[in-house]
């Protein structure tokens, strides 16, 4: 019998091979559940610093903000801005809200600030803290950080960021949402921002990544010696035993013409034959991958329905700016680029929203949003609505809607307006709207946010006119 020591083992081939295939499993699924982990976080925090930019941008009078900037006086709606800010840091969970104007990426004095919120303690313990109308930051922001606050005054959206810095030996990791405020005029004035300490979200994921590390290496070293075992006994051995017998069988009858003579030696492999071993090996393999991909089609279903209701607004179920963002990228602007696009965005802000929620409580203006979007989703009823707001709504106009919107915008007009005036009805139940609306103009338009843009102006024209009228 030749001799064999120049093979690798079966069984060591099979050994190392589980054991690099399970450490890159171990790996793989590491990192995957640290980025999935970390994003989901991160998201949570992003949707919350948006909602609180949102309503704080709505108390804002962006208009006497910049006076008071020019002359360096504080109006009293900007003494009112600052009351409003204060108490609402000391009811909400954040680090810093604050309004700066970024003016260069080297310091010192390459911010301005512009007015900044103080919570009670602040105010008590560490008055040093309050912040002056046009006020120069000496080199309290570093370049990195500043960079960041020019790029977010580039945009007309909400823009994160993460910044760190080291203070009296302690770190300091802050989570910040930028929003650039604009005059009525168009006329930049600043940024809105909002911190977030994110220092505890830091140690959460590095314990929870290690934790999920440790017992995917448990696991993958159990799997390792049980699988070893198993290939031992059910793989490398019966191979071994019928290598053996087939080896000894070539060398020994080599070159022989006794055909009674060639029988090879019964390995003595106790699995019936090898044709049932296998078929047996594909069974069992096809029933656990049967179950893997059940808990995969399983796993998918959880995964749609958790992003139906990620997109989905909550009080009136109609889509929300989640939903909105991903149709404006996924469908309008495709279209868009392919030439295809023919649609109108209509631009609806609900009135009084805040004087209902102040004096009927916030039930009734739930109510009042509801009604309203009823109204919306009636006369829209063949184009997507998105709430994008707490008072606005989003309307993109397509098909037989898009044909007919001059009719439509008249519809919904002449419904807010009668349900306005309809002095019997309950104050909540008195609906009253500005709505705005633009066409998609091929030649001009690069993106939906082009026509969003221009509604948005039509809109808030429509609503400065509504006030007008109230007024007289």
């Amino acid at each position: 019998m030749p001799p064999h020591s120049y093979k690798k083992p079966l069984g060591r081939s099979i050994s190392i091979g589980c054991i690099v295939f399970v450490a890159l499993l171990c790996l793989v699924l590491s990192l995957v559940n640290q980025a999935t982990y970390k994003r989901g976080l991160y998201a949570r925090y992003e949707e919350h610093i948006r909602d609180l930019l949102t309503f704080v941008q709505s108390q804002i009078d962006t208009d006497d903000l910049a006076n008071c900037i020019k002359t360096g006086e504080k109006s009293p709606k900007y003494l009112e801005l600052q009351k409003f800010m204060d108490t609402f840091k000391d009811n909400v969970k954040l680090q810093y809200l604050y309004v700066i104007r970024p003016l260069s990426k080297n310091p010192p004095d390459n911010v301005m600030n512009i007015i900044a919120a103080m919570s009670s303690y602040e105010k008590e313990f560490m008055p040093e803290m309050k912040v002056e109308l046009n006020g120069l930051t000496g080199e309290e922001y570093s370049i990195e950080c500043v960079s960041e606050y020019l790029k977010a005054a580039e945009k007309k959206e909400i823009s994160f960021f993460s910044d760190s810095w080291v203070k009296n030996g302690v770190v300091y990791m802050m989570y910040t949402g930028s929003l650039p405020i604009f005059t009525s005029s168009g006329e930049y004035i600043g940024l809105l921002c909002v911190d977030i300490d994110i220092t505890e979200i830091r140690k959460v994921i590095k314990e929870s990544t290690l934790t999920n590390i440790i017992l995917i290496l448990i696991l993958g070293l159990t799997f390792i010696t049980l699988f070893i075992i198993w290939a031992h006994y059910n793989i490398a051995k019966p191979i071994q035993k019928l290598e053996n017998s087939v080896t000894t069988f070539a060398y020994q009858h080599k070159g022989k013409e006794d055909i009674d003579s060639l029988v090879i030696e019964d390995p003595n492999i106790h699995t019936n034959n090898e044709v049932e071993s296998l078929a047996n090996a594909v069974v069992k393999m096809s029933k656990d991958m049967r179950v893997y991909v059940e808990n995969i089609i399983e796993a998918e279903s959880k995964a749609r329905t958790m992003s139906e209701l990620a997109n989905k607004d909550a009080l009136t179920c109609v889509r929300n700016k989640t939903a909105y963002d991903n149709y404006a990228e996924n469908v309008i602007n495709k279209q868009i680029k392919e030439g295809t696009a023919e649609f109108a965005v209509a631009m609806v802000d609900l009135n009084h929203l805040k004087k209902i929620n102040d004096t009927y409580g916030h039930e009734h203006g739930n109510d009042y949003i509801k009604m309203s979007c009823n109204v919306i989703c009636h006369i829209f009823a063949h184009s997507p609505v998105f709430r994008v707001g707490g008072d606005e709504f989003v309307v993109i106009l397509k098909g037989d809607d898009f044909k007919n919107r001059k009719k439509l915008l008249t519809e919904a007009t002449d419904v807010f307006k009668n349900t306005s005036a309809n002095e019997s009805a309950n104050p909540w139940e008195r609906l009253s709207a500005a709505i705005g609306i633009s066409d998609f103009n091929s030649q001009t338009d690069k993106s939906i946010n082009d026509v969003f843009n221009r509604a948005d102006e039509a809109m808030y024209a429509n609503k400065v006119a509504m006030k007008a009228v109230r007024e007289e």
